[in-house]
């Protein structure tokens, strides 16, 4: 028999119901139903602004707490196993962050794409293409954020409409 979760919620973050949570987790974020966040090991600590979509699993199997840092977002059917998540990631459809694996800010594993165990990813990395090439973004991302915080708020607004939330429980 599986028990409930123990869920903090942030007063900012919205955690629909429909999806599998299990262990210690502390939400300042966004939750899509069919979303999957296991603390099997450690705990798992989001910071804020991040969007966790459908299909998305995150899972902290080690005796450390995993760490996610602010306004990350993990698209549909992304895969994080990793040991800690800097600031602005994004983790794009069907990517993979591998156990043991640290990411910097603003880093970006492509669609598909997938990192190696225990790597220690530089701020500004880009996976990308059939074979996971890596590359250091040098542009400018001055409006990814305000992207990232319209979309945030468009949530905030919608899912509820169409979706039940949870509540913090003890």
């Amino acid at each position: 028999m599986m028990s409930r979760p123990k869920l903090t919620i942030s007063t900012r973050a919205l955690v629909c119901q429909d999806n599998d949570l299990r262990g210690e987790i502390y939400v300042g974020t966004v939750l899509h139903p069919q979303c999957k966040v296991w603390a099997t090991g450690g705990a798992v600590i989001f910071g804020s602004g991040n969007i966790v979509e459908e299909n998305a699993v995150i899972i902290n199997r080690g005796p450390e707490a995993l760490i996610i840092g602010d306004n990350n977002v993990f698209e549909v059917g992304s895969v994080m196993e990793g040991m800690k998540i800097g600031n602005r990631n994004t983790m794009e459809v069907k990517s993979h962050v591998k156990v043991g694996t640290w990411l910097g800010d603003e880093c970006v594993i492509g669609t598909v794409c997938s990192t190696n165990e225990n790597e220690i990813l530089p701020d500004r990395t880009v996976i990308y293409g059939a074979n996971n090439d890596r590359r250091i973004f040098s542009g400018n991302r001055t409006n990814q954020l305000s992207v990232h915080q319209r979309h945030l708020e468009y949530l905030m607004q919608i899912l509820p409409k169409f979706n039940h939330a949870r509540s913090s429980t003890q």
